[in-house]
């Protein structure tokens, strides 16, 4: 018999078939995998684009633990054990990042960030839902041209305010009712993103307040500018003496390489006695993911955090109550 008969004879890998069950280990292999690829966020954006889906990695693994089990595959199971645990770890670092303190007869601060939706036409019941809530300080994103006339009611209802309505998706708009010392916008990035800069007086102390809404990091361009803003910011607030909160919508994950190194360059926390991983965008999509926040420095605490109900945008609100945990 010749060499090409031989050859003929001799399946090609390329065409041998592939059971149901090899296909689905091949998926499972590939679960496992960007587990651990989001844990190399700091080398590369796409990296840490994969890291804001924790939640979701969290379940897919335990669904490899028990496809594995069933499979009697032990190096799988013992892969998606670790990388179970590994995911559960994170998650939980930020189920609790503060000690639930005693009133001590002062009235905790309200603060309320939404993210809106510019298209959002449900205007009405979104700031009802605001003016409801009555928080202290109140940080609204996405409030474009469109939402001129809606704002009213928070225009007549607080006597501070500062508006930029004429950014598209990253207007902002900021009341209070806090004794107002200054206020100013400051612009980042190369699109000049507005982020909103507040001087208050709370209870007798200086606090300053900052709303911010970085663009997503989709992409090479848009993730090095969205870093740089954090960064930038994260030297604002290490600038700072006395008490900060920064809140708004910052399109990253309390578990990303650009929180981490805001959190780093800056001294802000989460300080939170309610967890701050459940989801804040996308509820009603697979890949919901929790990136509206309230972080704070100094002697602030957050003792109770919800997140509101759906109005007709893709963000849920958070609500926040914050009070004094020391003195300065």
């Amino acid at each position: 018999m010749s060499d090409e008969a031989l050859s003929a004879d001799k399946p090609s890998v390329l065409k041998m078939p592939v059971s149901f069950g090899g296909i689905c280990e091949i998926i499972a292999v590939l679960a496992l995998t960007f587990t651990w690829l989001g844990s190399l966020g700091r080398y590369h954006w796409t990296f840490d684009l994969v890291s804001h889906f924790r939640l979701q990695h969290l379940v897919a693994c335990a669904v490899v633990l028990v496809f594995a089990l069933f499979r009697r595959r032990s190096w799988m199971v013992f892969a998606a054990l670790i990388s179970l645990l590994w995911n559960a770890q994170i998650i939980h670092a930020f189920h609790q990042t503060a000690e639930r303190i005693e009133a001590k007869g002062e009235k905790p601060l309200r603060l309320m960030v939404f993210n809106v939706l510019s298209p959002n036409h449900n205007h009405v019941a979104a700031i009802e839902h605001v003016l409801k809530v009555d928080a202290d300080i109140v940080c609204l994103l996405e409030t474009d041209e469109t939402w001129r006339l809606s704002l009213e009611p928070l225009r007549v209802k607080y006597p501070h305010r500062l508006e930029q309505l004429d950014h598209g998706y990253f207007s902002i708009a900021c009341y209070t009712r806090l004794p107002l010392k200054s206020s100013e916008v400051r612009r980042f990035t190369v699109w000049e993103l507005p982020t909103v800069l507040l001087n208050l007086d709370h209870l007798g102390a200086p606090l300053t307040f900052i709303g911010i809404h970085p663009d997503a990091p989709m992409g090479g361009l848009k993730a090095q500018q969205w870093r740089l803003q954090l960064s930038q910011i994260g030297s604002i607030v290490d600038g700072i003496a006395g008490e900060v909160i920064v809140a708004g919508d910052f399109n990253a994950t309390p578990w990303c390489e650009g929180m981490r190194l805001l959190c780093e360059k800056s001294g802000l926390q989460f300080r939170s006695v309610d967890p701050v991983w459940p989801p804040t965008w996308g509820l009603n999509l697979p890949m919901m993911i929790p990136i509206d926040h309230v972080l704070v420095k100094g002697g602030l605490s957050v003792q109770k955090r919800t997140v509101g109900p759906e109005m007709g945008s893709d963000h849920r609100s958070v609500v926040v109550e914050l009070a004094r945990v020391r003195a300065l």
